[in-house]
């Protein structure tokens, strides 16, 4: 009888053990994971001060060769979202720092031009804004941009489908509207 108890208590010990150390596993991770988003918006938000949006993009939980676990952290910061020519720039953070040089920032959207038809994708808010005044068939659109310095876009994705620029003044009594597919072909334009 007392060896049986021996042996319960045993394996108690070892359940115990197994949680306390799976428990703290798991804090441990919370705690880098929640100091490596804070780093990362930090540091996004420190390179990019004028940035209208910073944020996080995804991450993956990782093993080096020494078997450290670290984040490999994908981020982005977008400047420029009121303007008809934003830019938006990508990010690749390694957390805690790992022993090569980063990459450096991926320029995503920049220079006022993005791609139209067959074989291109309109992926990004800053790309369906350039799209909806420089793709064929948006000189109308331009002009007023062009006319109304104080033209305000207004982007939002339609279903993963495509896109919905709105441009509206405040100096004008109409605006446009834009809509396009995700390749950047202008499906419509509607003066509002």
């Amino acid at each position: 009888m007392q060896q049986r108890k021996l042996a319960i208590y045993i394996v108690l010990l070892i359940i115990a053990a197994v949680v306390i150390a799976v428990s703290t596993k798991f804090y441990e991770t919370k705690v880098l994971s929640d100091d490596a988003e804070e780093y990362v918006l930090e540091d996004l938000r420190a390179k990019n001060p004028n940035a209208d949006t910073v944020g996080i993009i995804s991450w993956e939980n990782r093993v080096n060769v020494d078997g450290s676990s670290y984040f490999e952290i994908k981020a982005s910061a977008s400047e420029g979202l009121s303007t008809p020519c934003p830019k938006r720039t990508h990010y690749q953070y390694f957390y805690p720092e790992q022993n090569f040089v980063p990459n450096p920032p991926e320029r995503v959207v920049s220079g006022c031009t993005v791609c139209e038809g067959m074989g291109c994708v309109i992926a990004f808010p800053e790309e369906a804004i350039i799209a909806s005044h420089t793709n064929s068939g948006t000189s109308a659109v331009e002009g007023y941009i062009q006319r109304y310095g104080d033209t305000v876009p207004s982007v939002k994705q339609v279903d993963g489908e495509g896109w919905t620029v709105t441009w509206r003044s405040p100096s004008a009594s109409y605006g446009y509207k834009v809509e396009m597919e995700s390749n950047g072909d202008i499906s419509s334009i509607s003066r509002n």
